[in-house]
Parts: C-alpha cells; structure tokens; sequence
C-alpha cells in the first residue's frame, strides 16, 4: 500500500520520496449518496505494525477492503468524542499468522475505526452479532447508531 513513490527533484539530483499516507476512497457516513470521500491510513500507524506485528501490517489489506466495499457504517464510536466512525465488512480473506492467509471466517466481521477527521486508528475482526451478521456483538451499545445499509449482497 506504501509502495507510491513520487520522484522529487533535491540539488539537481532526482531522488524517490515514499509517500506520507495512503488514501483510499470510501462512502461519506454523513452523505452516503454524495460522492466518496478520502480515508486515511497514516504512515506512522502501518510502520508501528509492520515493525511490531507482521499480521496486523498484513491486515491492512483487509481494512482496505472493507473500507472500499463497506456493508455497515456506524456513528459515535468513541464515548466522550463527537464523532468517529467505523465501517464494517468481509473480506475474502486475511491474514492468520505471518505468511499465511485463509478464508475469512463466517462468524465474524471485520472492523476499521476512523477518528472524525476520516483517518483510520483500529482495524481488527470482531463476532458477529445474531441479528446481522454484518454488524459487530452488542452493536447498539457500542455506538450511537447504524447510518448507513448497503442494500447490496456482499461478495
């Protein structure tokens, strides 16, 4: 994902830069008909993990999915914070253990949380609760609500 390099030009040398962050589009929470907007994995977080979880780094691939083809959008994720997000999804697969993927399991889903400023600070699979199995357990609970339903089957 941190792979984007963009060439840059110092003292007449040309040189490669390793992009800052890394953006992918996703469905606005607060106008989900209107267009995609920006989120962002910040670089420091993706080289904390790549240096002190390899799985985790590697998961990054299943955050990126979910939040690409997002199923569920909830509101108010963090208590005592105005705003905050997390959206919701299956990837196909994940990482298990370094170097290996497998399906992803049918009893969970995955979970990438967003600070109000659309910048992602947790990812992490969580169950599934009975009722949908496309939202995290005790999901009413958790947050101030569910903002947006994606009317279409997941893949």
């Amino acid at each position: 994902m941190w792979g984007v390099r963009r060439p840059c030009t110092r003292n007449g040398l040309r040189t490669v830069v390793l992009a800052k962050e890394y953006a992918c589009k996703v469905i606005d929470p607060q106008n989900p008909k209107g267009p995609k907007i920006d989120a962002v994995f910040p670089l420091d977080l993706a080289r904390r993990y790549y240096k002190s979880s390899p799985v985790r780094y590697e998961n990054l691939r299943a955050a990126k999915y979910v939040l690409e083809q997002t199923q569920r959008i909830f509101s108010g994720v963090r208590e005592f914070n105005e705003g905050g997000w997390c959206y919701t999804g299956r990837p196909t697969e994940w990482c298990v253990k370094n170097g290996v993927t497998a399906p992803f399991p049918h009893d969970k889903v995955f979970a990438v949380y967003l600070n109000p400023n659309m910048r992602v600070y947790e990812w992490r699979t969580e169950y599934c609760a009975e009722d949908d199995p496309l939202c995290p357990v005790n999901w009413q609970e958790r947050y101030r609500g569910l903002v947006w339903r994606s009317t279409s089957l997941p893949t």
